[in-house]
């Protein structure tokens, strides 16, 4: 899958692979960060993934998703990742 980041420094493209059929934009965030491109800054914490906080709230193809509870649709091409509305902190990290 072609994954589109808006960053700090303009426009990065990954190529992540969808390794399940139940990946969240976490886990797509995760294997950039893991994998790619360590400098990626977004949040995450240790009670991620419960759809509590809302702390990772990044647009997903113009549209506001919480990452941790975000599924993708295992027939997807491509997304394009933003940051949420708010003060940009760094890549998809904002201040709110």
């Amino acid at each position: 899958m072609k994954v589109e980041v808006v960053r700090s420094n303009g426009l990065q493209t990954y190529e992540v692979p969808l390794l399940s059929e139940t990946m969240t934009v976490m886990d797509i965030l995760d294997y950039i960060y893991n994998n790619l491109d360590h400098t990626l800054a977004y949040y995450r914490h240790s009670i991620c993934n419960q759809s509590i906080c809302g702390r990772c709230l990044v647009n997903l193809d113009g549209r506001p998703v919480l990452a941790c509870a975000e599924y993708l649709e295992p027939t997807a091409e491509s997304i394009k990742l933003a940051p949420a509305a708010g003060t940009v902190v760094r890549d998809l990290v904002v201040k709110r």
